[in-house]
């Protein structure tokens, strides 16, 4: 698995970090994970890292498939964090096809994405 879930109870956030080599399978496998959680808890604003991705081998049509998707948790903020520039391209994509949904932000750093989110003092434990 390429990926790692985890959720702030206190701050109700749920984060989503992604590592080493990520593919369309990968990433539709996180976002259905990501949904089946915020389907059984409370509504909570999410947290995609992707900073520690090496390879990102998915496609734009994949990217396009999950901008069109129901969002994980409508009306709650979603934050993406992406570092490399070839990363950060990909997600502000994924940002400009979702425009209808003005509660998707892409950054560059995790500091960026806690004062988004407001959170001050994270306390994440891992998803089953």
């Amino acid at each position: 698995m390429s990926f790692v879930m985890e959720f702030d109870a206190k701050n109700n956030v749920l984060r989503g970090t992604l590592r080493g080599r990520v593919t369309d399978q990968i990433l539709l496998d996180y976002y259905a994970a990501a949904v089946r959680f915020a389907t059984s808890h409370p509504p909570c604003r999410s947290l995609w890292y992707f900073s520690e991705v090496t390879e990102f081998e998915v496609s734009s049509e994949c990217i396009r498939q999950v901008a069109r998707k129901t969002p994980i948790a409508a009306g709650y903020m979603r934050v993406i964090v992406a570092s490399p520039d070839f990363l950060f391209g990909m997600m502000r994509m994924a940002q400009i096809l979702s425009e209808s949904r003005p509660e998707l932000h892409v950054v560059r750093t995790m500091d960026e994405a806690y004062r988004l989110l407001q959170v001050e003092s994270p306390e994440f434990s891992p998803v089953s």
